[in-house]
């Protein structure tokens, strides 16, 4: 009798310590994936060059939502690139550039340490071009982006509330 009972007592402690490693085991499988976005900034302004770019520092995909760009705190509406010309209009209305960028469609899976570009402008006449005037417009500008792990956990990613990794500086 005595021997049945301790076989039960170990039977239940081994059950117990199963279920606390499956725990501790999901548990770490989700940190093992999570993303982790962030925005990376270059400036050239003796070439009139900057850039804006989106990075997955995480270890893990994020499965990205929505892409929202404001503007003074005002969302800008558009299709595809068209959220980012609208906000360069609002941004730079009297100067002259050409730029290159990119949008996040819903269910784009950006892979852990892959980054994408989501503006790069070149001013026409650099020398006429303020750093300062471009440090204050990116200032006015918000990216948000709301974005999954592969469990479905949700995060949102808004530059106004984190900091770019290489802020712009006038005079970089």
């Amino acid at each position: 009798m005595i021997t049945g009972i301790a076989s039960s007592i170990i039977a239940l402690c081994a059950l117990l310590f199963s279920f606390w490693q499956g725990h501790i085991t999901r548990k770490h499988n989700r940190i093992s994936v999570k993303p982790h976005l962030t925005t990376w900034e270059e400036s050239n302004p003796q070439e009139g060059h900057y850039k804006v770019a989106l990075h997955n520092n995480g270890i893990g995909p994020a499965l990205i939502k929505n892409f929202t760009i404001k503007v003074d705190g005002e969302i800008i509406e558009g299709e595809k690139t068209e959220k980012i010309e609208k906000a360069l209009e609002i941004l730079f209305p009297n100067l002259g550039y050409t730029s290159n960028h990119s949008w996040f469609q819903e269910g784009y899976a950006m892979s852990a340490n892959e980054g994408k570009t989501i503006v790069e402008i070149s001013f026409q006449n650099p020398e006429k071009v303020n750093p300062s005037v471009v440090k204050s417009a990116i200032e006015r500008a918000d990216v948000i982006v709301e974005y999954e792990s592969m469990y479905g956990e949700k995060f949102t990613f808004d530059s106004k509330k984190l900091k770019s990794n290489n802020m712009l500086h006038a005079g970089n």
